[in-house]
């Protein structure tokens, strides 16, 4: 039987040692309970890391190498300019930790770039996706993957959807979730096939950590992963996972409520799709199955970065829009046919994130690439995570800060351009030139 579940751990780590590399060799060398599929640093003291990791233990080997392996690229090309934007879910971000409402944010990033990759939640609004052509809908585990130097990526127009759907007692939840399908294939031209339904619950019941952040305890793991099999043997190479996420209705009262609390749905739906894409070759996103009616929320007057998910019912729309413009991935080696395009992590000239995000893979792989990161200031969200905790000698590092995405932006076309960040600003640092004496002559 295929469990995931989620556990603690603490690495001692240096201030002068924090890269990826040397963090992934100490947490291979313990003691590990199963997989990690995700990982998250969640405190810091001193020299103590303290990480929160999801595991799996499974008899299905992953497709891609570990998430503790780096291949460190050995060269950067510009042409195509692509960014990557990474909103974390389930961290509260004041913009993208609703329901798409990063939207506009990141259709402003893309125009400074030929393609910007972006994770799911950040623009995934229920039944509305407004998210640009160029804007490349990943998923996060493959984000990692990608800046991890594991796998390449095809951009490319998907012309069939899969979906799969947890068992459901009540038909007409299952009825509206198929109607939301055929508007999608009769009004959009979208192919979705095949479509399952499990065999039995795959059950998920939303937790928030001792951190503050949403996360999630699973059962019937192997019902979705039959299901998956299933999507593995047909051509279909992107999946919708539509299933049920219990959450205790006081949360859900207080969210819809306004009160400041992340999103209780969206880490339990990131380690769902980490799964995924850990053990399938595909892409995947997240949709959530209404347990009950009542839960709709028709008419409640919320947030307003919540509006689209305050009308909508089945909530599936957003994500298939969002999965027919994902990129392919392939493994970095797999020989490409003439005139084929891929992106990998040799293209990736720029990485954006909240400030306080940076207690993950992104984020240390970023850096171990010698990738610029661009920080933004304005999006604070629960996490605590900043470059200055982690003590990173940003004088060695391209670490960028942005108070706003326009100010992001800006950044990417100074890049894109040619311009070095620095030499926009005041002061400008002197020259300090290498003077060379005997001690540096050498013979030839």
């Amino acid at each position: 039987m295929s469990i995931v579940f989620t556990k603690d751990f603490q690495v001692k780590c240096p201030s002068d040692r924090r890269t990826w590399c040397q963090i992934a060799r100490q947490i291979e060398d313990m003691s590990l309970p199963g997989i990690p599929i995700r990982i998250v640093l969640t405190s810091v003291q001193e020299d103590e890391l303290t990480f929160e990791c999801s595991f799996i233990q499974t008899k299905k080997p992953p497709v891609w190498p570990s998430l503790l392996d780096i291949n460190i690229r050995q060269a950067s090309s510009p042409k195509p300019f692509v960014a990557v934007s990474i909103i974390p879910t389930g961290v509260r971000a004041e913009i993208g930790g609703f329901a798409g409402d990063a939207t506009p944010s990141t259709n402003l990033l893309s125009t400074a770039c030929d393609y910007l990759i972006t994770n799911p939640n950040a623009v995934t609004a229920s039944d509305l996706y407004y998210a640009n052509d160029n804007v490349l809908y990943l998923e996060g585990n493959l984000i990692c993957h990608l800046l991890l130097g594991h796998i390449g990526l095809l951009p490319e127009k998907r012309k069939n959807i899969g979906v799969i759907i947890e068992k459901h007692e009540n038909e007409l939840i299952i009825n509206n979730v198929l109607n939301a399908l055929n508007a999608l294939r009769s009004v959009g031209g979208i192919n979705i096939d095949p479509v399952i339904i499990s065999g039995g619950r795959i059950e998920t019941e939303c937790t928030y950590s001792s951190y503050g952040h949403a996360s999630g305890k699973f059962s019937g793991i192997d019902e979705l992963m039959r299901a998956l099999d299933i999507i593995e043997t047909t051509e279909t190479s992107a999946v919708g996972v539509v299933t049920t996420l219990s959450v205790d209705d006081a949360i859900r009262q207080q969210y819809y409520r306004g009160d400041a609390i992340p999103n209780p749905w969206g880490g339990a739906e990131a380690i769902l799709t980490h799964m995924t894409t850990n053990f399938y070759p595909f892409t995947a996103a997240h949709a959530p199955l209404l347990m009950e009616w009542k839960h709709s929320m028709f008419g409640t007057l919320g947030d307003v970065r919540d509006g689209a998910e305050l009308i909508s019912s089945a909530y599936v729309c957003s994500p298939l829009k969002g999965l027919i413009n994902s990129p392919r991935p392939v493994r970095i080696d797999t020989p490409l046919p003439e005139g084929s395009q891929r992106i990998s992590v040799e293209n990736i000239s720029a990485v954006v994130m909240p400030e306080t995000t940076v207690g993950n893979i992104p984020f240390l792989a970023s850096l171990d690439q010698n990738i610029p990161v661009i920080l933004v200031r304005g999006n604070p969200t629960q996490c605590k995570i900043t470059p200055a905790l982690l003590q990173i000698n940003e004088k060695e590092r391209k670490i960028y800060y942005a108070n706003s995405y326009t100010e992001a932006a800006g950044l990417l076309l100074a890049l894109r351009h040619g311009i070095v960040p620095e030499t926009t600003t005041r002061p400008l640092a002197p020259i300090k030139p290498l003077f060379l004496d005997n001690s540096n002559f050498y013979e030839y």
